[in-house]
């Protein structure tokens, strides 16, 4: 497999003030920028649009009658940072079912579809985004990748950097997820896992103060949520399948997403904003308003949102059972507050107890889902109570995983 970069990318800029970032020709991993305060902001890839649709560059892009049509993500080459990916690398990621779920559809008076990531790889969504973080990373030399977690990026980091290759990812976990399922899965995709600190904040800073030297020099590459843009770009295929399926016309009405990190959220904006550049999609016609869904146990985005901020302030949190979603800081937080201003959106905390009671009525109803996908069913019951979605809404939840690393914990 021999890596490239897109030439369609015309740039890469600050996510925050617009300003264009060095790419130094590719040669070297590009993370967080230097134009804003110390460690920076993430840093954006935009494409030259105009010129592949002068070339032709997304004729087919949406057939999924050719027969030569690639699979998986790699449907979207032409909008992804990095090419010559290999089928064996990449092409079971992503081209997850959406479904309508009927008795739920009734029972909530909605249209209520489902996104189904635990297809994926790695049982995740995270697989659409490291995906696209490693192959980045290794077309622009990095040697090794990083990060911390506390839940399924590590393991999707393993198993792609295995796929590639490449030396195994060094995984940073938390105190007390010795022998979690997800350390035994990142083990078994050949991850070097290590254990620092009661919270992946904690473990994040241990990994950079050890890690100092050749993170510094580019040889390895920290993978921690917008840290890279590769990541981002992977995430935003969920936007693009999801437009695929439903059309220019029919997109939902509302789009319910479990906000942690929010790369997705993120994506899936930043891929319906290009389609519209591409001339698929009319800018005057309604987009889906976003939801980020979080828990009243860790919720910076609500808590900003409904502050009126343009930036995510930091909380404090006292511990979800969604391990997803116990993510008390938002480095990219002025890009998802944008996302959910822009689509007319919202942002709602559920609490724990609801959480655990949308767990365990998936669970009766054969519904494969995390905790983190059972808040989106709390939060789409509260905002039909309050009236905030109508009956009759067309109305998405993305399942991030399948349920079994919820097993662990409830």
């Amino acid at each position: 497999m021999t890596l490239s970069i897109n030439p369609l990318i015309s740039r890469l800029r600050c996510s925050l003030s617009g300003r264009e970032v060095d790419s130094k020709g590719f040669t070297s991993p590009v993370g967080l920028c230097s134009c804003c305060p110390a460690p920076g902001r993430p840093v954006e890839v935009e494409y030259d649009l105009e010129r592949a649709v002068r070339e032709k560059r997304i004729v087919g892009m949406f057939d999924r009658t050719a027969d030569t049509a690639p699979q998986g993500m790699l449907r979207y080459a032409p909008l992804l940072p990095v090419h010559g990916l290999a089928q064996d690398y990449a092409a079971d990621v992503g081209a997850t079912p959406i479904i309508r779920h009927d008795a739920l559809s009734r029972d909530l008076g909605v249209d209520y579809f489902i996104k189904c990531e635990g297809g994926n790889p790695s049982n995740s969504f995270k697989d659409r985004g490291l995906v696209i973080g490693v192959a980045f990373g290794a077309a622009c030399g990095a040697q090794r990748f990083c990060l911390p977690t506390q839940g399924n990026a590590g393991v999707a980091a393993a198993l792609f950097c295995s796929r590639l290759g490449l030396p195994p990812a060094i995984v940073y976990m938390p105190d007390g997820y010795q022998q979690s399922i997800y350390q035994r899965a990142c083990t078994f995709f050949g991850g070097d896992v290590r254990f620092a600190g009661e919270n992946i904040a904690a473990a994040g800073a241990k990994m950079r103060e050890e890690l100092a030297a050749p993170l510094a020099s580019g040889e390895y590459v920290d993978l921690s949520t917008f840290f890279e843009p590769g990541r981002l770009e992977g995430k935003k295929t969920m936007g693009l399948e999801i437009f695929d399926h439903f059309g220019p016309t029919t997109l939902p009405d509302w789009i319910l997403y479990p906000t942690g990190g929010g790369t997705g959220l993120v994506g899936i904006w930043k891929a319906l904003a290009e389609l519209i550049e591409l001339g698929l999609l009319d800018e005057r016609q309604p987009l889906p308003r976003l939801v980020a869904v979080q828990s009243e146990a860790c919720a910076p985005v609500v808590r900003s949102f409904e502050k009126g901020l343009e930036q995510v302030e930091p909380v404090e949190s006292t511990g979800t059972v969604a391990d997803g979603l116990d993510v008390p800081r938002a480095i990219m937080g002025h890009r998802m507050l944008a996302a959910l201003r822009e689509s007319g959106g919202t942002a709602i905390a559920v609490l724990e107890s609801h959480t655990v009671a949308a767990f365990e009525e998936y669970g009766r109803r054969g519904v494969s889902a995390g905790f983190e996908s059972a808040a989106l069913l709390a939060a789409l019951r509260s905002m039909r109570v309050s009236g905030t979605i109508a009956e009759g809404a067309r109305v998405l939840l993305l399942h991030t995983s399948g349920p079994f690393a919820g097993l662990d914990r409830a």
